[in-house]
């Protein structure tokens, strides 16, 4: 698939804005839990959480270019966790998506790669990734991506 990735820019926010409502969209199909809020309030909470990435120097938001349009992204970003542990960071993939028409053409993996290569050169040892349990594509992805089961997380509805 021609294309590259590369980090998103700034003005292309709307588009990667686009991007993640269908990521959250196809999510919504596995649990309501995942809905996003529709509107120009929610949208524009949207668009201000994109920025916040883009400035937070522990976390980078790729973009699959396309005819220098973006139609994949993956969001990827470095947590800390308190020093009485021996592993004090790690890094979480939180979203990956592709634009249906080129989703199964390898641009989720190449995301992910340059995620994973981002994350080592800032020397992080380990990568998380949640994906939701009716996902079975997502699971199979994943799993051919070399991640294995850590934990469960388990939730009740109140």
């Amino acid at each position: 698939m021609e294309g590259r990735v590369r980090p998103a820019r700034p003005q292309e926010i709307d588009r990667v804005a686009a991007l993640w409502g269908l990521i959250t969209d196809h999510h919504a199909e596995f649990d309501p839990l995942f809905r996003m809020r529709r509107g120009p309030v929610a949208e524009g909470e949207l668009r201000e959480l994109l920025r916040a990435l883009q400035r937070d120097p522990d976390a980078e938001i790729f973009v699959f270019d396309h005819a220098g349009t973006p139609e994949g992204l993956c969001i990827v970003r470095i947590d800390r966790a308190p020093p009485i542990l021996e592993e004090t960071e790690r890094a979480e993939i939180t979203d990956v998506g592709v634009r249906p028409s080129f989703r199964r053409r390898g641009v989720a993996r190449r995301l992910v790669e340059a995620a994973q290569a981002w994350v080592r050169g800032r020397g992080v040892s380990r990568i998380e990734i949640q994906v939701a349990r009716g996902n079975v594509e997502g699971q199979a992805f994943w799993r051919a991506m070399g991640f294995g089961h850590l934990m469960d997380v388990l939730h009740k509805r109140l």
